[in-house]
């Protein structure tokens, strides 16, 4: 069934990535749609076809996170694990079964036998499905499943490992499956939980969501470029889309809006399900819930126009002319991420390790960041876990403290964590990242506009920033030189000792895939978090990863995205917005910010001196040229860049 949703005698606008339509005349008309650009969870795929959103084509069915792989079990022709995992809809394509192993090869021989719904499979592993991560897999066939609860039993030979959970429902016989018992999981048959046991099912997700960015109804030139608002907001807001929804499919819409350019819900209605707003703020934005009810079908989304009866004032448009405004592209993430914030560990780890003094001849972003690189790889020797066989947490300190005398594990991981918390302790934003079988970070970097990557691993062949064409380069840039066999023309440099040399084939390999976690605060939050991180596979299913493709080549895993912006957000940008205000002569401005740990603004009139302000102030003009810049200030006190406008006033 084909649906269009639509208003008669509008005019339609392109508004950063989303139709815009208005009653003013005379305006331009449309691109194409691109809903790429949007944000959107992991159940909904804007890649398969461009210009249409459709339902994820794959997804993954687990009842565990893979926190902990301490807890093995071996299977017998009587130690049986059971495991139940509820399929949503039914008609999936095909299915494959993911457990965790941490690299068993016993079944290579000795075949594990799993019973599906009453059918009996014989698994061999076959070290050619492996790829990496511990994760074993073998296909289950459709008709076996149904639609709602399935389980699965395990036994003969093998491993299964547990995942402790308070509420865990998986269950152990050790009879042969005469009888069943809950709390019992792990070597020492005490712990309740879940096996590490995983579905990915290739048939369209049930439900997924498509957010749009947040949209300015009441700009007269919403291409982007930027103008000045009316004074009065507009009366009405319509949603109007175009959709192929066949039989047991949907897409419902939701609006909201307020008066701030970035949501805040002290100036922010809540979501409402509507296709349209009476009198709503100058800010809008929409979702779209798009839902299934067969594997087999999904609802297609081909296009959104907001509609906006925003007829300027054109008195008001007399006196005050634009003549250059700087609008910088703010890109956001589709997942929250949890920002390290100020907090007395991060000041004791500032001054303890006088880390002002270890970046303070740097002169730019690079060479400081490079030389925090250089000390946090020089602090200890790592794998010294003959020593004191312990593994710390993510945190700095209790790392730093650790390692004295080269005690503990002192992994790659903990080298990155260890970077994450000492940039955050003198204002940078950084986060760790994932690749295979090694971690690194990534930081914000304001000169470069960037993320760039930082190495501050255990080994010679790390300590780098690695680059191409003289540019720092992040996962993502380094997994693609990889991909189109250009790895080779990649430079490892190594700062403060100013060397540049090739890097490392083996350590260019690593990048064939990678992820990072959604936070970077471990310094002050333990959880949550995958125990003993990097000391075995990766299990824990918190991180987010980067696919090819929107089929994933590592299947095991539930958070996956090939967006771009999933990964790297636009980091302390403003954007400025303008409204005739309510005295001749003065404009208000809102401004929006992508900054972290937001703290203030900073505006300069005329090249003048600094002064604080907040995200909305007004801006008294004069006769002639009059020149606006704004930056953000983050609660460490380190500045954004700033932007600008120019507009000439004529008193009338």
């Amino acid at each position: 069934m084909f649906c269009c949703w639509w208003i008669d005698d509008l005019l339609a606008v392109h508004y950063r990535g989303c139709r815009v339509q208005t009653y003013r005349m005379g305006i331009k008309g449309v691109d194409a749609i691109d809903f790429k650009a949007y944000m959107q969870d992991r159940f909904i795929d804007t890649r398969s076809v461009p210009g249409t959103a459709r339902l994820s084509p794959s997804f993954l069915i687990t009842n565990e996170m893979g926190v902990s792989a301490s807890n093995p079990e071996e299977l017998t022709a009587t130690r049986w694990a059971r495991i139940v995992l509820d399929i949503p809809s039914a008609a999936v394509r095909s299915a494959r079964l993911l457990f965790y192993t941490n690299r068993d090869e016993r079944t290579r021989d000795v075949p594990m036998r799993i019973h599906v719904n009453g059918h009996t499979l014989e698994h061999r592993q076959d070290p050619e499905s492996m790829l990496t991560g511990g994760w074993d897999r073998t296909d289950i066939p459709v008709d076996f499943l149904r639609n709602g609860p399935n389980t699965f039993v395990f036994s003969g030979n093998g491993l299964l490992h547990a995942d402790p959970k308070p509420d865990g429902t998986s269950q152990r016989s050790f009879d042969g499956g005469r009888t069943w018992h809950t709390a019992a999981l792990g070597p020492d048959r005490n712990l309740a939980g879940e096996y590490m046991v995983r579905l990915r099912l290739e048939g369209y997700a049930p439900r997924g969501v498509l957010t749009s960015l947040v949209m300015d109804v009441a700009d007269p030139d919403p291409d982007g470029k930027g103008d000045i608002a009316a004074r009065r907001r507009p009366d009405r807001v319509a949603l109007n889309a175009e959709a192929e929804i066949p039989e047991g499919t949907g897409i419902s819409f939701q609006l909201r809006s307020g008066t701030t350019p970035c949501f805040d819900p002290l100036y922010w209605g809540p979501w409402e399900k509507t296709s349209g707003l009476e009198f709503p703020g100058r800010f809008v934005q929409w979702r779209a819930v798009l839902t299934t009810a067969s594997a087999a079908r999904t609802p297609v989304l081909a296009s959104v126009t907001l509609a906006a009866d925003n007829a300027a004032d054109v008195a008001e448009e007399h006196g005050v002319e634009i003549l250059a405004f700087e609008r910088p592209d703010i890109t956001y993430s589709s997942y929250r991420f949890s920002y390290m914030p100020p907090h007395p560990k991060l000041t004791r780890l500032q001054r303890q390790f006088r880390l002002d003094e270890v970046i303070a001849t740097g002169e730019t972003d690079v060479d400081r960041l490079a030389l925090l690189r250089d000390w946090v790889h020089s602090q200890w020797f790592g794998w010294q876990q003959e020593k004191y066989p312990y593994c710390p947490p993510w945190d700095a300190i209790e790392i730093l403290e650790t390692t004295k005398g080269n005690w503990g594990f002192g992994m790659c991981t903990h080298y990155a964590a260890t970077f994450v918390a000492c940039a955050a302790a003198l204002g940078y934003v950084a986060r760790s990242v994932i690749i295979d079988h090694h971690c690194l970070v990534e930081v914000w970097s304001d000169e470069l506009g960037k993320w760039i990557l930082e190495d501050p691993g255990p080994c010679r062949e790390f300590n780098a920033t690695y680059e191409l064409d003289g540019i720092p380069l992040n996962a993502l840039e380094l997994h693609e030189t990889l991909r189109q066999g250009r790895s080779g023309e990649v430079l490892a440099r190594k700062l403060p000792q100013d060397v540049a040399e090739p890097m490392d084939k083996d350590v260019a390999k690593l990048f064939v895939r990678f992820g990072i976690p959604l936070r970077n605060d471990h310094l002050v939050n333990p959880e949550p978090a995958e125990h003993e991180h990097g000391k075995e596979e990766y299990h824990w299913d918190g991180y987010l990863w980067w696919t090819d493709t929107i089929s994933p080549r590592y299947p095991e895993y539930s958070r996956q995205s090939c967006r771009p912006g999933d990964f790297y957000p636009t980091l302390n940008r403003t954007r400025i917005y303008l409204k005739h205000g309510e005295r001749p002569g003065t404009l208000q401005v809102d401004i929006e910010t992508s900054t972290p740990n937001f703290e203030y603004c900073l505006k300069q009139t005329d090249g003048g001196p600094r002064e604080r302000v907040g995200r909305r102030f007004d801006w008294v003009l004069h006769d002639g040229e009059n020149r606006l810049g704004v930056c953000s200030v983050n609660r460490f006190g380190r500045k954004g860049p700033p932007s600008h406008v120019t507009v000439r006033y004529s008193q009338p």
